[in-house]
């Protein structure tokens, strides 16, 4: 397993995922906050004492769907966040009015 970025929080893990391909995925230690470290790897099996939320692509097309539902807004490290992890427990795309 190669990691491909790691970080001390989700939040900035978030803020360069442009940096990883769509197939790599997210791994953070739970309970799942903005503040959990992260890290994303080429491999589907997380590192020790990290879980699996989500591959890189889908967290991309969680966070495009969070800003068109917004008439294009650009969403904040934290409303990113909230949108990954609303997708990650619900498998659901965050509903407008709850953010």
């Amino acid at each position: 397993m190669a990691i491909l970025v790691s970080g001390p929080s989700l939040v900035e893990v978030l803020d360069r995922l442009d940096e990883v391909p769509d197939d790599a995925t997210l791994h953070a230690t739970k309970p799942w906050s903005p503040a959990s470290p992260t890290s994303v790897s080429d491999d589907d099996c997380p590192p020790t004492g990290f879980a699996y939320p989500l591959e890189a692509g889908l967290a991309r097309e969680v966070i495009a769907v969070w800003s068109r539902w917004r008439d294009g807004a650009q969403p904040t490290g934290q409303q990113k966040c909230e949108a990954v992890l609303y997708y990650a427990t619900h498998d659901a795309y965050l509903p407008q009015g709850i953010d």
